[in-house]
This record gives C-alpha cells, structure tokens and sequence, in this order.
C-alpha cells in the first residue's frame, strides 16, 4: 500500500528534511491533512527544526491544533526544550494559556522537566498565567518543586510574578 502524501509530509517534518518538505507541500493545498496516525505534519515535526515550523507555519498550518490527549505542538515544545522552536510557534500566533487535558499550560511542562530557560522565556516574553492551575490545583512552580527541578523553583522564588499568591 502506498504511503499517503499527509503520510509522506509528516516523515519528511519528522526528519527535519525541509527539502523533502518542501517539495512535498508543492503537491497539496492541505498542510493540516492528517497522516494516518491522525496528527499534523506540525503536530509531528523534528521539535529542534525550527525551519521545519516555519516551513509548515507559513503554509498555514494550525499551531493551536491538539491532539487526543490535549496537547499542541507547543506544549511539546515546552516539554522538550526547544526555545528557538517556541519563538517561531509565538510568531504565528499559537496560545500560551492553551490547556491539555490535565489542564497544564506549556508552563507547567516546561516547569516539570526543568528547563529554566524555556520557563524564563515564556514568562519574561509572553502573557504566560503563572498562577494557572492544573486539574490536580498545581501550578509549574509546584511542579518544578514536586519534580526537585530546583534551578526553575528557585528561579521561580526570586520573581514576583514566579510564586502565586496565597490563595487562603
């Protein structure tokens, strides 16, 4: 059976061939067209590939699509680290309040895994909520002390807007 071109499209974001990519997208007008996994080219891309995001983001595609379990690409971002990536996501308009399905914000992601830079970055330079909670009534800063990421707890304690309020 042949691979279909969302398929192809996606191996070739998932690469990071721009390319491929590139030339593949000459053969469609669908860059969101699903692969047949049910995701994006965007949603599957090479996170490190900023080129790729820009690529895809140009074409139209949707940074604010998410899959089944609520994430978006930029939450994968988040997670994963990739701040020039995030940048370009930010650029075409995707939502830094967009909530999974447990309620996490990229906040929260990035928090958990510790990436000081990204939690820097998304607070200094976006209208991240630091106060949101997830559905379990965390915030990234108690993620970031749940998971010892203690760089982005003490980053978070030093800044007014790291901590949130008390809430009693």
């Amino acid at each position: 059976m042949a691979e279909s071109l969302a398929d192809l499209i996606s191996t070739a974001a998932a690469r990071g061939d721009v390319e491929q990519l590139e030339d593949l997208l000459q053969r469609t007008p669908n860059v969101d067209a699903l692969n047949r996994f049910g995701r994006t080219a965007l949603q599957v891309m090479k996170l490190g590939c900023p080129a790729v995001a820009t690529i895809l983001l140009r074409r139209g595609a949707d940074p604010n699509l998410q899959d089944s379990s609520g994430f978006s690409v930029l939450h994968d971002t988040a997670r994963a680290g990739f701040q020039d990536t995030m940048q370009i996501l930010l650029d075409f308009q995707a939502d830094v309040n967009l909530q999974d399905n447990d309620g996490n914000i990229a906040l929260h992601l990035a928090a958990k895994e510790g990436h000081l830079h990204m939690v820097q970055y998304l607070l200094l330079h976006t209208e991240t909520r630091v106060t949101h909670r997830n559905r379990n009534g965390d915030t990234a800063y108690d993620l970031a002390r749940m998971y010892n990421k203690e760089n982005v707890v003490l980053w978070l304690q030093s800044n007014a807007r790291g901590q949130p309020e008390d809430e009693n």
